[in-house]
């Protein structure tokens, strides 16, 4: 794709011609590096481990079988599909997990296991070019490096010094360089976005990027993220990073300044809302203070007064003294009251906002319950009858098996087409663990009605709080609205003292004392008429016309991308449309939107991956990422490493269509994709043996190390 940056330039000038200049706009966005980072073609790589090792010993607080085995485990891994097959709890997840460390530097160990584990040594190979990773753990402080070499016993400390690629002396370090190396070799960068800070009474944005740990998601299928597509709630920039369309990395770096403009903005708004209320209170105090020096002032002349002709005069001098001293007072009390109401408003309203969220989220985890509910009772009513044949219209009369015959039949333990008592049938299907399923839903359904009432009683507490509030504020500043003009009752007082002074000639004051007041006045006065003027704007003026830029601009460019990327997207669309037919889903159709969002047709409607039924997620997440590896090696788009680690892929969802559906997309990915790819696959199904030439399989009940 060739991208015209100037002519992008010149359409956004068009459009903010009486705000930026061209190169303004340019030195705003600012993305003359981003614009060549990114290019959907594969880089044509791929990662594969072929061997490791690992050793140690079980060292326990308490008497085990186990205790104090010494481990030394090895294996030679290779190009396609490897299995291990072992019963639960046997160490598989250990395993994939060994690998992790040594490719990561993340240890995700349960912690006693991690404590066992010694020496790791892990030899990959990134295209026909082997490295090796050695890990010693024998001291206090982990000791690792990477070698540019291949050698598969565990090195002394100075051997192979001259293939060292790095070593390193801390996790943190480890991680790093690891980081570095892979974001080389497979053209990643870390990708951007912003968020609070978790620190209370921080309102600081701060911002956060993907690692190497967060792209290696996408190759570590663990079993506890199977109810999520991709990771988290970055899992969107995985999925560009994956597929490296143009113009991502320019919308990153736009994204993440439009944030922080935003948070700027906000924080300008609050900065000069506070600085009104500290203006209004300076006022509050000085004219207090301007009332305190009118009396004195009053008291001085009504001393010095000894004519008739100034007595009324005088009585309205001490008299409007007085009120202004009274409504000065009111006004600073007024704006104490009205400020305190409008914090504890805006408290009020941040708590309502978030019950409100909290109130939406449970019953959407509700209804997502009530799905699960509603599709295993299904299941147990009607389906385990249907497993394996779903008859619509009866062989011999060719009327309809509806529905309710299939229910009927269910009640009855008949069979809906010949009648025969089936209720000593063996069926594959062992329901126990479906019933204690259903139960255990029902009880987190109660959880969420309880969760739901007593939030929905305190956001209803929480309205009438925050209308009571604003009842008040808007009372206080009716009140306020009704006191008496300050400024013009100081013009009268500057008006009488005048007018006293002409009266009053024959009269020597006493100088000094009424020359400091008069002094002290006109200062006091002064600092009000400051404050009376409009405060100069703080920051930067053009920050609201700066978001509105960068909104548009990534507005265009998300356009451009997306009509960019259809072609790629859409072999993705079909490839992931396959493979999910393959795995027995009834899914016609796959769309992906401008948002990086996928959406799955079934029964005529779009789903989005967390509405799909629980019991076929684990079968659309398998698809999405061997439709990733696909895309690159058939048609040359993408970043994946073309390697997968899948934990326990039949855990959730072991019925017997979906395992023969697995066991052929297995077979059928080793014979197309074996010597172009590599998946290593840990589970306890039996079924899965003999899918497979490279298989580990293990007698039940036989730890693997």
């Amino acid at each position: 794709m060739k991208f015209d940056y100037d002519n992008f330039i010149k359409s956004l000038q068009k459009e903010f011609d009486d705000v930026f200049t061209a190169a303004e706009i340019k030195e705003i966005l600012d993305l003359d590096t981003e614009l060549t980072m990114d290019t959907p073609l594969s880089t044509g790589k791929r990662l594969e481990i072929n061997y490791v090792a690992f050793s140690g010993r079980k060292i326990t607080d308490e008497q085990q079988e186990y205790s104090n085995q010494e481990i030394d485990y090895t294996q030679e891994i290779y190009s396609g599909v490897n299995m291990w097959v072992a019963d639960n709890l046997k160490g598989k997840s250990s395993i994939f997990k060994i690998i992790k460390f040594a490719l990561t530097g993340q240890d995700s160990l349960k912690s006693n296991i991690s404590k066992w584990i010694k020496h790791i040594l892990l030899v990959f190979s990134i295209n026909e070019k082997k490295y090796t990773v050695y890990i010693n753990r024998e001291k206090k402080s982990i000791q690792a490096a990477l070698f540019n070499k291949e050698f598969r016993t565990y090195p002394n400390e100075s051997e192979h010094e001259q293939e060292k690629l790095f070593s390193s002396t801390s996790k943190e370090d480890f991680q790093s360089q690891l980081q570095d190396f892979f974001f080389h070799q497979f053209d990643y960068y870390s990708l951007r976005w912003t968020q609070k800070s978790s620190v209370k009474d921080n309102d600081d944005l701060l911002e956060a990027g993907a690692s190497w740990q967060t792209y290696f998601k996408s190759i570590f299928l663990e079993s506890k993220d199977s109810g999520d597509l991709m990771y988290g709630a970055q899992g969107t920039k995985v999925f560009q990073m994956l597929l490296g369309l143009h113009l991502t990395s320019p919308i990153n770096k736009l994204s993440v300044a439009r944030d922080k403009m935003q948070h700027l903005k906000g924080k300008q708004q609050s900065y000069a809302s506070r600085e009104t209320v500290d203006i209004d209170t300076k006022k509050s105090e000085l004219g207090t203070e301007l009332a305190g020096l009118n009396e004195k002032y009053s008291k001085l002349v009504i001393a010095e007064n000894q004519s008739l002709n100034t007595a009324p005069l005088l009585l309205e001098y001490d008299s409007l003294v007085k009120t202004v001293a009274t409504e000065s007072t009111r006004i600073m009390t007024l704006n104490s009251s009205i400020q305190t109401a409008r914090n504890e408003k805006i408290r009020v309203e941040g708590r309502k906002q978030f019950v409100d969220e909290e109130v939406k989220r449970l019953r959407k985890e509700f209804l997502r319950v009530e799905k699960q509910r509603t599709d295993i009772k299904e299941y147990l009513e009607i389906g385990v009858f249907f497993s394996n044949l779903d008859v619509k219209t009866c062989p011999s009369c060719s009327h309809t098996v509806t529905k309710e015959k299939k229910q009927n039949a269910a009640h009855t333990h008949q069979c809906a087409l010949c009648r025969d008592d089936i209720s000593n049938d063996e069926h594959e299907v062992d329901t126990a663990n479906l019933t204690a399923k259903l139960e255990g839903l029902v009880i987190v359904q109660e959880n969420f009605k309880r969760g739901i009432k007593e939030f929905e009683k305190e956001f209803e507490e929480l309205r009438e709080k925050s209308n009571a509030l604003y009842g008040d504020i808007i009372k206080l500043e009716q009140e306020h609205g009704g006191l008496q003009d300050s400024v013009v009752m100081n013009e009268r007082l500057e008006e009488l003292q005048k007018t006293i002074a002409e009266e009053r000639k024959k009269i020597r004051p006493r100088d000094s004392e009424r020359n400091d007041l008069i002094e002290k006045k006109a200062v006091v006065t002064f600092r009000i008429k400051q404050l009376n003027e409009s405060p100069e704007k703080i920051g930067d003026p053009k920050v609201e016309q700066k978001i509105k830029l960068l909104i548009k601009a990534i507005s265009e460019l998300n356009r451009i991308r997306y009509e960019d990327g259809q072609s790629v997207l859409k072999k993705l669309a079909d490839l992931m449309t396959n493979e999910v037919q393959a795995l027995g889903l009834k899914i016609s159709e796959i769309r992906i939107n401008d948002r990086f969002d996928i959406k799955y047709k079934q029964d005529g409607d779009f789903l989005s991956f967390s509405e799909i039924a629980e019991g076929e997620q684990l079968r659309a997440k398998l698809a999405f990422y061997l439709s990733l590896i696909q895309l690159d090696i058939e048609h040359n788009y993408g970043r994946h490493s073309r390697l997968l680690i899948i934990d326990s892929p039949g855990k959730e969802e072991g019925d017997k269509n979906y395992l023969e559906g697995l066991s052929t997309l297995i077979k059928e990915i080793e014979s197309r994709f074996g010597d172009k790819l590599q998946i290593l696959i840990g589970t306890a199904e039996r079924s899965l043996e003999n899918t497979v030439t490279r298989q580990n399989v293990f007698p039940a009940q036989t730890f693997i190390f």
